[in-house]
């Protein structure tokens, strides 16, 4: 009977343990209901035989369920628990353990299935195990072999995720940053170089990379620069290479490859400086020699053919002389502006640099204006050179404001150090170029630092109350690098909320200040998206100044702000911030009260500000703020002052005005750009009779009108 039930399927095994619980059960009913029809014609008690009879049925059938349930647990129930402790010992203890088959004799061929998988398991687990020695293996090789690679390089090597952490690093570029403890795994980079051209650089690559302008690119997706350690001892000439995903293309992670070219600055400063002194020493005997050969050439004793000869031969040296010396003067000139290595500068980089040496000055105070521009040259010699220009002026005139201005005049970049005052006299300042700064390298003069950059400065009145010193810098030798694609679409112009709906607050005083007279706030934010009301998110904003006509760079606030959803890859390709970059960042409702408080009573300009307006009002009851100020919306004010057109987003409209567009889809590069923009718009808007804040409101209102009209038809 067993054999005969062993050959039976799992199936039907356990279907004969049901059907034979179901057989008992109804032998037990038929056969208490039989028991008490007799004793219910005996003893005629219906309710008391049915009571006791049922009673003993529910015993009857409880003793049946119980033991079939026994039965169950021991042929079926309990084999199987003890397969499963057997694979899950197999898989997470003793890959060896072996199934014992006899206790699942009733579970037809389980227990040798899963016997056999066992050992298939163990099997491609010994191949799995020795692949993955052998790679271990192998990658050990290899790694070990990139650590002598990394140890050999000359250069220092740096690799950093996009949150520039540092992944790896070689003995070299310990060496070369001269630090220890500052830099190590998981740390930032910037505890150890400077980080504005660092991120300057990056921003290059990944906006070359957006746009997908690094497959023509001779330099494909790699990037030189200038940088120095933060405690600017020492510069370094880098390299930077974007490293991306290989399935979905976009950037993982840098590399930075650097060397110390600290010693070759000094050695060069000292060469040029001993080159000049050289030269310029040996003027005075060559004046002195022409001297006598002319005063010999005066009538004397001498005898007439004797002292022509002896003219001729001093005259002759003389001349040769002087015109060897301006031929080395010629050549020490392009040697020292060929050779000197010099980058690509932001210049509000570096007039923000010069404006936080000078604060600690009692009675200077600079400012940083105007829209930043990009230029070549030496930061850390620039830098020196206006600190002592700043200071030539100050003891000059008594000046003590100065605005630090930077602009682009074709091929050349215009820094202007501006004051109320005079100009200076040209006397004035040649007396200065010889004196030596301080902290240069090489002890170089400001003659030499102008030399190096091929760079001449003179003073000129700005109007009846201004002068500047004007430097006409070199513009940046690669092309500018944050233009945006074509390609790409632009916002959605929004003119049906907000815009229109100035504070009815609005006081006769400011409404009928003029424009060049209000002070400003021009922002931007980047979104997740283009939808505020579906969702999309501020995941950051920026503002910078504008007081008294002068766009104060140096006055700005931009924030990365925490989305709390993730930012969809479409958007990523237009701004190239990353849900890495901004989950460590504040929430809006933090950031904007920030962001609120920096605007106080400033007038709002944005382009296009009813797509930011938007996000700001939706965010008005989880911040508890509200932005009541009055807006101003350049692309309005821009369809008013150039209606014979239909082309007035930010890049239209900069390009009309000259405006080089630096940092574009960034909130603090569309900001920078727009206050451009709106600086030009006012004397236009004044020659147009829109002179005060309520004309520009009234005649931005009047297109928004015209505007709806024409959507409607």
């Amino acid at each position: 009977m067993l054999r005969r039930i062993s050959k039976l399927s799992l199936r039907v095994r356990t279907l004969l343990f049901f059907a034979l619980l179901c057989v008992c059960i109804t032998l037990v009913i038929a056969l208490t209901f039989s028991f008490a029809f007799d004793h219910i014609q005996t003893h005629n008690d219906p309710a008391t035989s049915l009571f006791l009879f049922g009673l003993g049925a529910g015993l009857l059938c409880t003793l049946c369920i119980i033991a079939i349930g026994v039965l169950f647990d021991i042929n079926i129930a309990s084999p199987i628990q003890g397969l499963i402790r057997d694979i899950q010992t197999i898989l997470h203890s003793n890959h060896d353990h072996s199934i014992e088959v006899n206790s699942g004799r009733y579970l037809d061929h389980l227990p040798e299935t899963v016997r056999d998988l066992a050992r298939q398991y163990r099997k491609q687990r010994i191949e799995v195990d020795k692949a993955i020695s052998d790679a271990t293996a192998q990658t050990n090789e290899q790694k070990r072999t990139l650590e002598t690679v990394l140890k050999d390089l000359y250069e220092g090597v740096i690799i950093c995720n996009l949150n520039n952490q540092v992944l790896l690093y070689n003995q070299k570029a310990l060496s070369l940053l001269h630090v220890s403890g500052d830099i190590g795994l998981g740390r930032s980079l910037f505890s150890v170089i400077d980080r504005p051209p660092l991120m300057h650089s990056l921003r290059r690559l990944r906006n070359r990379l957006a746009e997908k302008r690094h497959h023509n690119h001779p330099e494909g997706l790699s990037t030189s620069f200038v940088c120095a350690t933060c405690d600017g001892r020492y510069t370094l000439e880098a390299r930077m290479t974007l490293t991306l995903d290989p399935d979905e293309h976009i950037p993982q992670s840098y590399v930075l490859t650097f060397e110390d070219v600290t010693d070759d600055l000094t050695a060069l400063g000292k060469r040029d400086h001993l080159l000049r002194e050289t030269t310029e020493g040996l003027r005075q005997p060559v004046a002195n020699l022409r001297a006598a050969a002319e005063m010999l050439n005066t009538p004397e004793e001498m005898a007439p053919e004797l002292r022509e000869r002896f003219q001729q031969v001093v005259l002759k040296e003389s001349l040769s002389l002087s015109a060897r010396i301006d031929e080395l003067a010629n050549e020490y000139h392009g040697l020292a502006t060929s050779h000197w290595p010099m980058a690509d500068i932001y210049s509000a980089n570096l007039l923000s640099l010069v404006s936080l040496r000078l604060s600690d000055e009692q009675n200077i105070k600079a400012v940083m204006t105007g829209i930043p521009c990009w230029l070549h040259g030496d930061s850390h010699s620039l830098l020196l050179a206006l600190d002592q220009i700043v200071h030539n002026i100050h003891q000059a005139t008594g000046a003590g404001e100065f605005d630090l201005q930077s602009s682009s005049r074709e091929d050349r970049i215009h820094i202007d150090i501006i004051w109320e005052g005079m100009p200076l006299s040209s006397a004035e300042i040649d007396s200065w170029l010889d004196i030596n700064l301080k902290e240069s390298i090489g002890g170089m003069s400001l003659r030499d630092i102008l030399e190096h950059h091929r760079c001449a400065m003179w003073s000129e009145s700005i109007d009846a109350t201004r002068a500047r010193i004007r430097l006409p810098m070199l513009a940046a030798h690669r092309p500018i690098a944050d233009r945006t694609s074509e390609e790409l679409p632009a916002r959605p112009e929004f003119y049906d909320f907000g815009l229109l709906n100035q504070p009815s607050a609005i006081s006769d005083e400011l409404g009928n200040c003029p424009l060049s007279d209000l002070p400003f706030v021009i922002f931007d934010t980047e979104t997740t998206g283009l939808k505020p009301s579906q969702g999309d998110e501020i995941i950051a904003i920026a503002g910078v100044r504008i007081v008294n006509g002068r766009i104060l760079t140096g006055e700005s606030f931009a924030r990365m702000v925490n989305p709390k959803r993730k930012i969809p890859k479409a958007s990523i390709k237009f701004h190239g911030i990353t849900d890495e970059m901004v989950k460590d960042k504040p929430p809006a409702q933090i950031i904007l009260p920030q962001f609120h408080d920096f605007v106080d009573q400033a007038v709002l300009v944005a382009h296009n500000a009813a797509f930011d307006m938007k996000f700001l009002e939706l965010k008005k009851d989880d911040c508890n703020i509200s932005f009541d100020q009055p807006v101003l919306d350049t692309l309005l004010l821009s369809v008013i002052l150039h209606d014979h057109t239909d082309q007035h987003s930010l890049d239209d409209i900069a390009k009309r005005f000259g405006i080089e567009i630096e940092g574009r889809h960034t909130a603090i590069g569309d900001a920078l750009v727009t206050a451009g923009i709106f600086l030009r718009m006012i004397p236009m808007l004044k020659a147009r009779g829109i002179e005060t804040l309520n004309d520009a409101i009234e005649a931005s209102k009047k297109v928004v009108e015209v505007r709806a009209q024409q959507a409607e038809f």
